[in-house]
This record gives structure tokens, sequence and C-alpha cells, in this order.
């Protein structure tokens, strides 16, 4: 029972880590906040890099980074959630 429970426990606790978005912004303290404005950031990015790269994700993903760093965001390390800096 003791070794189900635990399981039970891990797998929630991963579940949780792997759905916590990957960029924080210090400036935006406010959940709710900070989610509305990463939706919006993350779209307006998204469209800036396609449309300089369209069909091209590997040139992408440079381009988007460099525009959500420029709007205050910061890409956390996957591994222990602490954000990178340069």
């Amino acid at each position: 029972m003791q070794k189900v429970f635990f399981s039970l426990v891990l797998m929630v606790v991963l579940l949780v880590a792997g759905c916590s978005r990957p960029w924080v912004n210090p400036d935006i303290p406010d959940a709710t906040q900070a989610d509305y404005q990463f939706d919006k950031d993350s779209t307006d990015c998204g469209i800036v890099a396609s449309e300089q790269y369209p069909l091209d994700q590997d040139r992408q993903l440079p381009i988007y980074k460099k525009c959500m760093e420029s709007k205050g965001w910061i890409l956390k390390d996957p591994s222990d959630g602490i954000p990178l800096r340069k």
C-alpha cells in the first residue's frame, strides 16, 4: 500500500512539474496576468518568427527566443526550473 501511495504522489509531482511554463517574467508577479501576457507575447513572437522563416522551425526558434527575451521573459532551465541567465 505504501508503494502505491508513493508512486501516486511521485506521478502527481511529475505531472505538475511537466505542466509548468518554461518561461518566467519577473516583472509580472501576478500568475493570472503572467499567463495572459505569456499567451499574448508567445503568439506575437510565434507570428514574427514564422513570417521570417516560414516552414523552418529550426530557424524560427532563435527568433522566437530573442523576441520573448525582448518582452522580458526568461527561459527556465528544464532540469531545475531556475531561470537561465546569459
